[in-house]
């Protein structure tokens, strides 16, 4: 990890954080992705951010998409996880029609 990544990583924490605000935050990296957890009631999400992504975006870049998740995550049939990748929209390794997400269940705790 780079002071830059660490930056922008804390800069996506923050903001969950605050949109979020009925919500706890987690962050943690591990195997080369910053893994975001996030607890809404009985509900875990989890966003995961490679750290590629992080390292080849600006900041600005990253703060538009943090609305474009948690609208996701809020929407009826949310995906319980999202995975950050680089197709048009900042992408993704889903298919342009779920263009940031990836419908898989968060780890266990």
């Amino acid at each position: 990890m780079s002071v830059d990544t660490d930056l922008k990583a804390g800069l996506i924490l923050e903001d969950l954080g605050q949109q979020l605000s009925d919500a706890v935050v987690d962050y943690q990296f591990a195997g080369g992705s910053h893994k975001f957890r996030i607890r809404r009631g009985d509900v875990t999400y989890q966003v995961d951010f490679p750290e590629r992504v992080l390292l080849e975006r600006q900041i600005r870049d990253l703060e538009k998409l943090v609305p474009q998740i948690i609208d996701q995550l809020m929407a009826a049939g949310a995906p319980r996880r999202i995975t950050v990748g680089d197709s048009t929209q900042l992408g993704t390794r889903a298919s342009p029609a779920r263009s940031l997400v990836t419908s898989e269940a968060p780890e266990a705790d």
